[in-house]
């Protein structure tokens, strides 16, 4: 893995920050994504999670998958980096991040068809892959340079407003500026704000657009069930310097859209 060469680190308020290296500790961070997306309810969540029963054993097998399916896609991605919050007097982990290191052109032939092969085939999944899409197009399109992303981030209900969120955030953003690199990530409106603080701004909201010409009844119960709220595509320029000052000329960073065409070797 692109290591994030994030020491151990323990703040005041008594965590420690350590890095996933086992299945084991990889099992222990989707116990906490599953209960912070469950209070309150996240429907984004189910896109990823779907339990497809109304029995506790179906939520446990649905739990069981994500936590193979995860482990699986962290050591198939040599650009994954999982970091997780434990707490010091009692060796509960209460957060997790996963920090993507892409120091090359992630997309060379344009944005993936993101697809979701962990639902059964049919309209669940079709809309499913559709929202995927739509969340991840503006990533796709404009994050072509080297760069850090985001793609998970939980804190545990019980832990929350206690600083376990900003030590997660400040793995990447320490670690995007010592690679002098652009930090991307989409984010909630319950995160947005602990971005901002970060230096993180949101460039628009993304409301997704789950119309279809001749619906069937399931495709707007699926609709209805797992269409999760608007998101907010945010990005941090490289130090997180939002004015560039040359010649005693203060302006504006360009935005990413204004940088994708530019070649790797303009933007190292």
């Amino acid at each position: 893995m692109v290591s994030a060469k994030q020491p151990s680190i323990t703040n005041n308020a008594g965590y420690v920050v350590k890095q996933a290296h086992s299945k084991q500790e990889m099992d222990r961070i989707m116990d906490v994504i599953w209960a912070a997306n469950y209070n309150p309810y996240e429907p984004f969540a189910q896109l990823f999670f779907p339990v497809l029963g109304f029995l506790p054993s179906d939520c446990d097998t649905a739990r069981g998958e994500s936590k193979e399916r995860f482990w699986s896609q962290h050591q198939q991605n040599p650009s994954s980096n999982w970091y997780y919050v434990e707490e010091t007097g009692t060796g509960e982990v209460v957060g997790c991040v996963q920090w993507e290191v892409n120091l090359k052109n992630m997309f060379p032939d344009g944005p993936p068809n993101l697809q979701a092969p962990w639902w059964p085939k049919g309209e669940y999944r079709e809309l499913c892959e559709h929202i995927f899409n739509q969340a991840y197009k503006p990533r796709a399109s404009w994050m072509a340079r080297p760069h850090l992303a985001c793609n998970w981030m939980a804190v545990h209900p019980s832990h929350r407003r206690r600083g376990v969120g900003s030590l997660l955030v400040q793995i990447g953003v320490s670690r995007s500026d010592e690679l002098k690199v652009e930090t991307w990530l989409e984010a909630s409106s319950m995160g947005k704000p602990l971005y901002e603080n970060f230096g993180f701004r949101s460039l628009f909201k993304i409301a997704f657009d789950t119309e279809k010409r001749d619906a069937t009844d399931q495709w707007r119960r699926a609709e209805h069930e797992i269409t999760p709220p608007p998101i907010f595509p945010m990005w941090r320029p490289k130090q997180g310097l939002w004015e560039e000052h040359i010649m005693g000329i203060t302006k504006g960073v360009k935005m990413p859209w204004e940088l994708a065409t530019l070649q790797p070797d303009q933007v190292a």
